[in-house]
């Protein structure tokens, strides 16, 4: 049976960094529903090799040696590889209806898309949050790889040639489960966006962490 080692409420805007062991597991929870949150993971031993989306969308079925299957989304059953193409963790679950929806193409959002871009002032987007979570570990903002975007509805509309965001189908309560295939250091931001809707569905609300062993 697995034990609760560590329960977390993250705020809307903020972030977190916590370390997970190999062959423990973690939840991130939408306690509201339409949250998204950013996701980072480094090797805890090795802080340089850190989670690839390039990598882990391209699939090597073991099944079928040599088959390679780039795809568009990340689901139950994937595991997300880093950037030396090593199991960094695996989604063993996930409760909203709709299975795999989590943005792995774009970066995260910045101060510089809402203050250049947005024309909206001095806010922090979810690099900067992230990039003071994983400060005590000596990581500098540069060193942060792309993240998965947990609930994040991209879809690719082929006659525009663009990406759609449409609002996060998670539910409150609804969570994604993850285990640790090797030592990580997991990092979240609990995205700010508020002034595009279908990104938090207007509003930037908790998520809970809670890893068990």
């Amino acid at each position: 049976m697995s034990v609760l080692i560590l329960e977390k409420v993250v705020p809307g805007k903020s972030g977190f960094a916590f370390e997970v062991l190999q062959g423990q597991s973690f939840r991130l929870i939408d306690l509201e529903g339409q949250q998204v949150a950013d996701m980072a993971v480094f090797n805890l031993r090795n802080l340089r090799e850190k989670l690839s989306t390039s990598f882990s969308r391209t699939r090597y079925l073991p099944k079928n040696i040599g088959e390679y299957i780039p795809r568009d989304k990340l689901q139950e059953g994937d595991m997300l590889l880093s950037t030396l193409c090593r199991p960094l963790i695996t989604i063993v679950k996930e409760t909203p209806d709709k299975k795999g929806v989590h943005d792995v193409h774009n970066r995260m959002c910045n101060r510089y898309l809402y203050e250049v871009m947005l024309g909206l002032g001095p806010l922090d987007g979810c690099q900067e949050i992230i990039a003071k979570a994983v400060e005590p570990y000596g990581i500098e903002p540069e060193d942060l790889p792309d993240t998965i975007d947990i609930n994040m509805n991209y879809i690719h509309d082929c006659s525009l040639r663009q990406w759609i965001c449409e609002l996060p189908v998670s539910r409150a309560g609804d969570y994604v489960e993850f285990r640790a295939e090797t030592d990580c250091l997991v990092a979240i931001s609990v995205c700010p966006m508020e002034h595009w809707y279908n990104v938090n569905a207007g509003k930037s609300t908790p998520m809970k962490v809670e890893v068990f062993k």
